[in-house]
């Protein structure tokens, strides 16, 4: 499968199409997603669910990795951790940006942060994250 319908079907998936996830840059191991404060994302206070972030750090690490991983290799996750520094509510979206670290033979290392971006455009920190994921070849 080439990088593009890949990415088409990440995107398609049930539960990231149910979190309105869009991918708004893909490129030079670099990534920046956007999701909804909808009924799939928040949690019965009405704040953003922590385990969203947790999830999609995962998928927009991946996404930045796939910009810069050769056509025949694949990356499977081995270790994430997030930290939630606030939580988020109201009207306005969450913004994850993530890099790639290190990108070796068999591990790459991505990083980022998540913002809550109010109606007004303004972003507040909420969380940062990392994933480990194990570089392997798409035969495997």
């Amino acid at each position: 499968m080439d990088k593009n319908t890949l990415i088409d079907t990440i995107l398609a998936r049930p539960l990231h199409r149910a979190c309105g996830l869009t991918l708004v840059r893909g490129a030079d191991g670099e990534s920046e997603v956007t999701l909804e404060l909808n009924d799939f994302t928040l949690g019965p206070t009405g704040d953003l669910h922590g385990g969203i972030l947790y999830a999609f750090f995962d998928v927009a690490s991946f996404l930045a990795l796939l910009s810069v991983l050769p056509e025949d290799r694949y990356a499977v996750s081995i270790e994430t951790h997030t930290s939630l520094l606030r939580g988020a509510r109201g009207e306005g979206r969450i913004v994850i940006r993530t890099r790639v670290d290190r990108l070796g033979r068999t591990l790459a290392s991505m990083r980022g942060e998540a913002f809550f971006q109010a109606a007004d455009g303004t972003e507040k920190l909420i969380a940062t994250g990392s994933v480990t994921k194990a570089v392997v070849s798409k035969s495997a």
